[in-house]
């Protein structure tokens, strides 16, 4: 029994149980799961959420994937079928998402892409398949996707077939989708989790937001006249009409990311497939910019070009679907500085819990009215769980994020889960990237991936810290290259530390040689400002050293320090907290204020009389004058 009033699920174990048993290894010609009531019967071996009954099938939650075959497919690889294989459903989609699962079994990481699986992108069915005649050692997936869009509400039969050679998806009886850049036998690599009612892998978990009636695997590829008669078996469904709430909502309001000197990316999210429109102003009401999106979708990025530098406007999102409309609250923005233009900026880190916290931090950064907020990763606990975006981040970083653009960079929360890259607009190849705010050059590294020597995010590092031109440099990534922390790399209290992360030191010598002044980072709950540094030794920022600022007082609970100081370790604080930066004229004001607006932590940095230029080209053996300043108004002599 799940909860007083859940009905009671048999379970009927693992994946070679529902495929014949360990003493026969050919999986019979069809396995099938209907819904009965409020369960699935054969019900599969665990129940992950609520599921509740439904009008002609089961109410599935969305929350995330509630039917779980088997964790790993290597329980039972010889079991399911991988040379003709057919997937099928009864679903109904009350809220479509960027992936969903019918059923299947799939791991889609990066460049790793195994298994197969039935599903839907937004309102578009799809049948993915990754086999083994495909040159790739780590598999390549065809996301096969109908061209025929799903109707919210409505019940849809969907099928997908592959024989070896082709693909095909049907929707409703009828082919919508054909491919042939697979061949062979389904490539599994033995970790795939087999699932029904969601897309479930190693980094995401996505479920499925409507009804399930029926799923099907069939150790054969069907033709299309037998998938047209098992459509036309419960044709009545398909006619019913819908049952869903089609109410259009705000499901995250708008929120702003990637300034540009003439440009600004607005992000929102809607309840149900709509169109939308931007419409930016100029202070005096005069309208500066209109841009729409008039493809139905849930998620819009809207990228609004052609505006001024450093330049106040007035924006409002209206959206139109399913006969409503609805318009935001009108909001501002201001584009970014250009060189020469002073700014300000917040650097916060580890929003991932304690939403309390998280609030009163977002509302003290606003109330400082920063031209832009960086984000150090680790924005949410789980990057592959909707909700952790939209019932926790997003809220509770308003006003700020409506107001104030945001730029981050991923955290190992974050899971390199498809709902960061969907929600956050940033530059390609939006994984590492960089951006110039008015005298400053911002590059944000992934320390999730590797950053050691040929790496291609190192090469791309070199390259981009080469090309900047800009007074001030700052790196940002997730992992610290150096902390005092009690025992995120070591347990202090009982032995030594490896000071930082390994792979986050390897970008310090970059650091080094092209000028970057501050290397921002998250990952461990607390404040450390280190003493300027060269390699491991101390050297004076206006003789070239790198400071190296842990900012991960966002919201995660808090950590503890090294028991006894570190060579490195300066200003240290355990208490939640952001950081808040001014720049103007050559000079960088610096404040480190926690949750209540105190002030615990203050630096000022100078450039106008040309120290640090003078003495980081000595270390590369050329002489220039101290007299000549790096401010740009200097006076002429």
């Amino acid at each position: 029994m799940i909860g007083s009033s859940m009905p009671m699920f048999v379970a009927v174990g693992t994946l070679l149980h529902l495929f014949g048993g360990i003493g026969s290894l050919e999986p019979p010609r069809e396995r099938r799961w209907t819904a009965v009531g409020a369960s699935l019967e054969p019900l599969p071996s665990e129940v992950r959420t609520d599921v509740v009954a439904g009008t002609h099938g089961i109410r599935l939650s969305g929350d995330r994937t509630p039917f779980v075959v088997s964790r790993r497919m290597e329980n039972g690889l010889e079991a399911f079928p991988r040379d003709h294989v057919t997937l099928e459903g009864w679903i109904s989609i009350d809220r479509p998402s960027a992936w969903g699962g019918i059923i299947g079994a799939i791991q889609d990481n990066g460049t790793a892409e195994t298994g197969i699986m039935l599903g839907y992108r937004e309102d578009r069915p799809f049948f993915a398949v990754s086999s083994e005649g495909v040159a790739d050692v780590d598999g390549r997936m065809t996301y096969l996707v109908g061209r025929t869009p799903l109707v919210i509400g409505n019940w849809h039969h969907l099928v997908g077939t592959y024989d070896g050679v082709s693909m095909k998806l049907f929707l409703d009886g009828e082919i919508v989708a054909e491919s042939r850049e697979q061949s062979g036998p389904v490539r599994f690599s033995g970790d795939e989790p087999f699932v029904i009612g969601g897309y479930f892998d190693q980094d995401e978990d996505f479920g499925l937001d409507g009804r399930l009636r029926e799923v099907s695997v069939l150790s054969e590829a069907l033709d299309a006249e037998k998938i047209r008669r098992r459509f036309e078996r419960q044709r009545e469904l398909a006619s019913l009409p819908p049952e869903v709430d089609t109410t259009l909502e705000w499901d995250v309001p708008p929120f702003l990311c990637w300034p540009a000197v003439d440009a600004m990316s607005i992000v929102v999210e809607v309840s149900v497939p709509s169109a939308v429109s931007v419409v930016v102003r100029e202070v005096d009401g005069e309208v500066a910019a209109t841009v729409s999106r008039q493809t139905p979708a849930t998620l819009h990025d809207v990228r609004v070009d052609g505006l001024s530098p450093n330049t106040k406007y007035f924006y409002q999102v209206v959206a139109e679907g399913f006969g409503q409309r609805i318009e935001s609250d009108l909001k501002t923005f201001r584009t970014a500085a250009g060189r020469g233009d002073p700014f300000t900026f917040v650097a916060i880190g580890d929003t991932q819990s304690q939403p309390a916290v998280v609030k009163r931090i977002a509302d003290l950064a606003y109330e400082t009215r920063p031209n832009l907020l960086v984000h150090a990763g680790d924005l949410v606990s789980t990057g592959g769980n909707r909700r952790h975006w939209t019932d926790h981040f997003f809220p509770n970083m308003r006003p700020l994020i409506e107001r104030v653009p945001i730029m981050p960079v991923l955290g190992n929360h974050e899971q390199d889960a498809s709902l960061y890259y969907e929600y956050m607009s940033l530059p390609e190849p939006e994984r590492w990237y960089a951006f110039s705010y008015g005298d400053a050059d911002f590059f944000m590294i992934d320390g999730n991936r590797s950053l050691g020597d040929q790496s291609e995010q190192i090469d791309w590092l070199e390259s981009a810290l080469a090309a900047s031109d800009a007074e001030w440099k700052f790196a940002v990534l997730h992992q610290p290259p150096w902390t005092s922390d009690s025992d995120d790399y070591g347990d202090t209290f009982v032995g030594g530390s490896r000071r930082g992360d390994p792979n986050a030191r390897n970008i310090t010598s970059l650091l080094e040689e092209h000028g970057v002044d501050i290397c921002f980072s998250g990952h461990v709950h607390d404040y450390e400002r280190t003493f300027p540094l060269i390699g491991d030794e101390v050297v004076p920022w206006d003789e070239g050293g790198v400071i190296y600022v842990t900012t991960a007082g966002g919201g995660g609970s808090l950590e503890n320090f090294d028991p006894a100081n570190t060579v490195f370790g300066h200003r240290k604080a355990r208490r939640h907290h952001l950081v808040y930066c001014g720049i103007h004229d050559g000079i960088l004001e610096f404040q480190a204020m926690d949750e209540q607006g105190r002030l615990f932590d203050v630096l000022t940095l100078d450039k106008r009389d040309g120290r640090r230029a003078v003495a980081r080209a000595a270390r590369r053996g050329v002489e220039i004058s101290p007299r000549s300043p790096t401010w740009r108004d200097a006076p002429v002599d």
